[in-house]
């Protein structure tokens, strides 16, 4: 009996040894007669893209000798991590860059019973979504509305949450491209501001979801009274310029409110509950619920700075059932980004005429809903994501992050 126990465990052993060198790397040495001799080991000699990618994003054509055409037949590492093989032919392997961020990336090409790896292929991944500035919630900083100035400084309004509210956790932050946090304009009454604009003679220009828009500057608590009031029971959450200097501002009023720079106020009748505003090609793009349909109209913005008739842009109820959009912001070729609380892709790009649209890199902005988003000059979307809990667990924490879309976003009028 002890024998037949001994014997057992032998062969029991042994079946664990062959299970655990069956992984994703293995040691073609321990399996000899899976070797074929006369297969010639795989040989990477150009990456297309050149010189560097995005994590997760960046579609990778591998060029080479002595690939297998079956793409199970063959295994692609990037420092370690394994990469999912989209299609391969004897000389070329695509697929997406992994999320493996790195200046340094070594590539190399391991073939079904070939006993040699490829050569190391050098690389480098960039991160293509990634926290902009590590804004601490246990601190009490959680960021809403932001933009930048020219110098590629960011100013974000900070929400402090903590209680009782420490005044000096809250306000106007300014963000500086060495990622210093500074003081730029104490907090008064508000809580938060939902937009921030830089008028082109530096001005600061915020709404908060209150009867106006405000002009702030650096250094002085904000005014109690707004700069554009306007009629009592409205509410101004978002707003852009146009190429006049005319302040086009929108909430939940059925109305549309144009606020000129000598702080006169008119109104356009649009029966809609509005949460978004951006100014784009002499058009005014305005985003909401209407008569039971969440969607982007747009009306024209004529030579006297009056609005035409508004039409239906883009149907998000009809394409995306549920779905708000909160924030939205245009490319330089015309494509609409819409931020909004599409559970895990939560940006939506409107291809440029309306007809199409796709989520914005599925499965890499890693938020269930964004409240604020601003192009500065280059390529680089930085959009506010919320915090989420499952129970008191926090999934994800409230922050701005930069998305690398590469390609410039529209013109900012008067900004």
């Amino acid at each position: 009996m002890k024998k037949f126990y001994i014997f057992s465990s032998l062969v029991l052993s042994l079946s664990l040894m062959l299970f655990v060198g069956c992984g994703d790397d293995p040691d073609p040495g321990l399996f000899p007669t899976l070797v074929n001799p006369d297969q010639l080991a795989p040989v990477i000699t150009a990456v297309d893209p050149p010189n560097v990618a995005l994590a997760g994003i960046t579609p990778l054509t591998i060029t080479g000798q002595n690939f297998s055409p079956n793409k199970d037949d063959n295994k692609i590492y990037f420092n370690g991590v394994k990469g999912e093989i989209i299609s391969s032919t004897p000389t070329q392997i695509v697929l997406i860059a992994p999320n493996v961020v790195a200046d340094i990336v070594k590539i190399k090409v391991t073939t079904f019973k070939v006993e040699n790896f490829s050569n190391d292929y050098i690389y480098k991944i960039a991160a293509g979504f990634e926290e902009y500035y590590p804004f601490d919630p246990n601190n009490g900083q959680y960021p809403i509305g932001f933009t930048f100035d020219l110098a590629g400084n960011m100013l974000v309004s900070l929400e402090n949450r903590l209680s009782p509210i420490n005044p000096l956790l809250a306000g106007i932050k300014l963000v500086t491209p060495a990622k210093e946090l500074l003081d730029f304009i104490p907090k008064g009454a508000e809580t938060k501001w939902d937009a921030l604009r830089i008028f082109s003679n530096g001005d600061v220009y915020a709404s908060k979801s209150l009867r106006g828009i405000w002009k702030l500057n650096a250094g002085v608590p904000p005014p109690n009274p707004p700069w554009g009031l306007a009629p009592s029971g409205t509410f101004l959450k978002d707003f852009d310029f146009d190429q006049n200097t005319n302040l086009w501002a929108v909430g939940a009023n059925n109305v549309i409110f144009k606020v000129k720079q000598d702080a006169s106020v008119t109104q356009y009748p649009f029966v809609a509950q509005l949460s978004a505003a951006r100014v784009f090609n002499n058009y005014l793009y305005v985003a909401g619920l209407k008569s039971g349909v969440e969607g982007v109209w747009r009306l024209p913005i004529d030579a006297n700075g009056d609005l035409g008739s508004e039409e239906l842009y883009f149907n998000v109820t009809a394409n995306y059932p549920n779905v708000k959009v909160n924030t939205m912001t245009f490319s330089q070729d015309g494509d609409l980004y819409l931020g909004t609380n599409k559970n895990l892709d939560p940006v939506i790009v409107i291809k440029a005429g309306g007809s199409t649209s796709e989520s914005l890199y599925p499965g890499v902005i890693k938020a269930r809903e964004i409240i604020s988003m601003y192009w500065p000059a280059g390529n680089n979307l930085f959009i506010t994501r919320v915090e989420y809990k499952e129970g008191n667990t926090i999934v994800f924490t409230q922050s701005v992050f930069r998305v690398d879309l590469q390609k410039p976003g529209a013109v900012y009028y008067n900004q």
